[in-house]
């Protein structure tokens, strides 16, 4: 609950950075946890999220994967997008990217 409420707050207060709603970083926050997910879960941590925990390290990635491709393709270009469409992408930008630190200090701890 609580990163949920930080991604929220951070998208809020970012709301007018271009950066968070370029789907090509929301695209890539998707890729960047969906690799550091199956890398720690193949050399032995265990998936913390309940709604993924039952899922093999290959079919984590594969969905992230997927939804990359799906955040990529679905939206418009930053420059066309409108103003719902930017705090949409902003969102998944930051539910994307805010696991990859911890996904990175377990790998680091699996050392």
């Amino acid at each position: 609950m609580k990163k949920i409420l930080l991604a929220l707050i951070v998208v809020l207060a970012l709301n007018g950075c271009a950066v968070l709603a370029d789907k090509r970083t929301a695209a890539a926050c998707q890729i960047a946890d969906g690799a550091t997910t199956y890398y720690a879960l193949t050399h032995g941590a265990v998936e913390a999220n309940p709604l993924l925990s039952g899922f093999s390290p290959g079919a984590i990635l594969f969905l992230k994967l997927g939804l990359a491709y799906w955040i990529y393709t679905h939206f418009r270009d930053y420059d066309v997008s409108s103003s719902g469409e930017k705090a949409t992408i902003g969102a998944l930008t930051v539910i994307g990217c805010l696991p990859v630190p911890g996904n990175l200090k377990v790998i680091r701890s699996l050392r």
